[in-house]
């Protein structure tokens, strides 16, 4: 099984992917951080605009499945039966994981219902690349949806998972989905 998350930023998709891995000890590859990878080697600094660059730059030379092709090689080179997969953004990557995996493939669109709630989260993460108000979250995610069409994306879901309680509720509805889905 291929397990992946999508949703705007900050409502916990890498938090989910990265609970089960750790708890569950399955492994774990992200698109954000192979796109981090080549911005680093291009010479800029990561910020979201360039990392959204550098998407774009690798996508138009060497088309629109350039991360996934990438994420596919790494799956099947560890022989995992079970890998984690963060990042995914366009809807072509989702079409391309589900033809290298079929129904072993399954994507979560994890869900946070207020932006002020998101907001919040994301300011206890302490990531500099997330603005500084909610209007900016709100461009951010304008650009996300202009760039990837990213509710395309989460149209494509399996599962929705909302993350609107406390900490503890989401722990508990990770769990659940991971005996309900995963460890089936």
């Amino acid at each position: 099984m291929v397990l992946a998350a999508v949703g705007k930023n900050g409502t916990g998709k890498d938090f989910f992917l990265e609970y089960i891995a750790k708890k569950y000890n399955l492994p774990m590859v992200s698109i954000g951080d192979i796109v981090r990878e080549l911005a680093a080697k291009d010479g800029l600094e990561l910020t979201r605009e360039n990392l959204h660059k550098t998407s774009q730059k690798y996508m138009g030379e060497f088309g629109q499945t350039f991360f996934p092709e990438q994420i596919v090689k790494k799956i099947k080179e560890s022989g995992a039966p079970v890998f984690l997969v963060s990042g995914i953004r366009p809807l072509s990557d989702v079409q391309y994981l589900k033809g290298a995996f079929g129904d072993d493939f399954v994507l979560v669109d994890i869900v946070i219902s207020d932006d002020e709630v998101r907001y919040s989260r994301m300011l206890a993460r302490g990531s500099a690349r997330d603005g500084n108000s909610v209007e900016k979250l709100r461009e951010f995610d304008e650009g996300e949806e202009k760039i990837f069409h990213t509710s395309e994306t989460e149209k494509m879901a399996d599962y929705v998972i909302k993350n609107d309680g406390g900490v503890e509720d989401f722990y508990a509805a990770i769990d659940n989905f991971y005996a309900d889905v995963v460890a089936k």
